[in-house]
């Protein structure tokens, strides 16, 4: 019966070995198939996503009516690097500087901008803007004035054109201004078109990002939740999920988290490396080991259960599931164990094939189904 007994075991094993090997050369070609639409996602990823000087310029406006100067300037800096010579982004960048108080800056770069561009009145009238708060009344006029030429009969122009002649005491020319206000038309506030934007999902996507590198988290997880409203951008609403389940991760909030994965994941096909949670899966498996070593199996198997719902590589899912097959083995659940060591040979042959671990679920599974004869 001994005997008997022995040669089951041994060939059990060696059946299981044969299917194995059997099965290498198809997971090898499969392999290939896997980097080749992985080098395919890549390419797709880069020609999609390079945003043009509009959508930079958008999410600045966006920025700026947030109040945020200082990523505003960011965007329009990216819209420069690709077009040095970009007029609107020039004066939406000195606009930004305006409103930082960086007033050196910003004219610097209209300086330079209406040497070459002498019908540029949105130009003019930031450099009066600046003017005016320095309290240099006659440059400030000077600069409205050219304005008024290029924009006639604006109520807003002719009323802060006036002010600034009153202010110089220039009565003649207040009355005159204040006069001409009358006539003129309402129109839109100068300054409105040129930082007028279209709200989407990128805007938010960008907004949460600013305030999760602030660590601000509430208020970016309120900026990413109002991306996923929006139905057109699949990229950046997937995004918005994946940077909430990071930042529900932090918070401890796992179960969360892994639905706003898989939401990202269905969404759309984030390809880069970066937007995927092995780092944290790492982590819960080596929290795991703890509590293994310490013998508390139940939190163990947590967070191995943890690590294999997060991770995307192959080689942290195959140790994950490896690890919960170690846990079911120290349990006496050789079926189960015996399942997970299969799903981590599958995932990554050359991870497991020559641990000695392995060949132990594989015999205690043999010798699991003897006994019960």
């Amino acid at each position: 019966m001994k005997i008997t007994g022995t040669k089951g075991i041994i060939s059990v094993c060696l059946l299981f070995f044969t299917i194995i090997l059997s099965s290498f050369t198809v997971l090898a070609s499969t392999d290939s198939n896997v980097q080749l639409e992985d080098l395919l996602q890549s390419i797709v990823e880069e020609k999609t996503t390079i945003p043009d000087a509009y959508t930079y310029i958008n999410v600045g406006n966006f920025l700026m009516n947030q109040e945020l100067y200082q990523p505003a300037q960011e965007e329009y800096r990216k819209v420069l690097e690709i077009d040095s010579s970009n007029t609107m982004a020039l004066v939406n960048l000195s606009y930004a500087l305006f409103k930082s108080e960086e007033y050196s800056q910003v004219l610097n770069i209209l300086d330079q901008l209406t040497a070459h561009d002498t019908a540029n009145a949105y130009a003019y009238y930031i450099k009066g803007l600046v003017y005016k708060e320095q309290r240099e009344l006659e440059k400030a006029i000077e600069q409205y004035e050219k304005v008024v030429e290029l924009i006639p009969n604006h109520q807003q122009l002719n009323a802060e054109l006036g002010q600034l002649y009153l202010d110089d005491h220039q009565l003649i020319k207040a009355n005159e201004r204040f006069v001409e206000m009358g006539y003129s038309q309402p129109r839109p506030e100068i300054m409105e078109k040129l930082i007028a934007y279209q709200v989407d999902a990128y805007c938010y996507l960008h907004l949460g990002n600013y305030y999760r590198n602030n660590n601000e988290l509430e208020k970016a997880q309120q900026a990413y939740q109002k991306a996923t409203q929006f139905e057109d951008d699949k990229r950046s609403i997937a995004l918005a999920y994946f940077y909430q389940g990071e930042i529900d991760l932090k918070n401890h909030q796992y179960d969360r988290a892994i639905i706003e994965k898989k939401l990202a994941q269905k969404i759309y096909p984030l390809g880069d490396h970066n937007f995927t949670f092995d780092t944290f899966a790492e982590a819960f498996i080596e929290i795991g080991d703890i509590y293994y070593h310490k013998g508390n199996l139940p939190e163990a198997f947590k967070h191995y259960e943890l690590a294999s719902n997060m991770a995307n590589a192959q080689g942290i899912l195959a140790q994950s599931h490896y690890k919960k097959g170690l846990t079911y083995y120290r349990n006496q659940d050789y079926e189960n164990a015996l399942r997970e060591a299969e799903t981590a040979l599958s995932l990554n042959p050359d991870y497991l094939s020559d641990r000695q671990r392995l060949i132990d679920l594989l015999i205690a599974n043999s010798w699991s189904k003897i006994t019960k004869k």
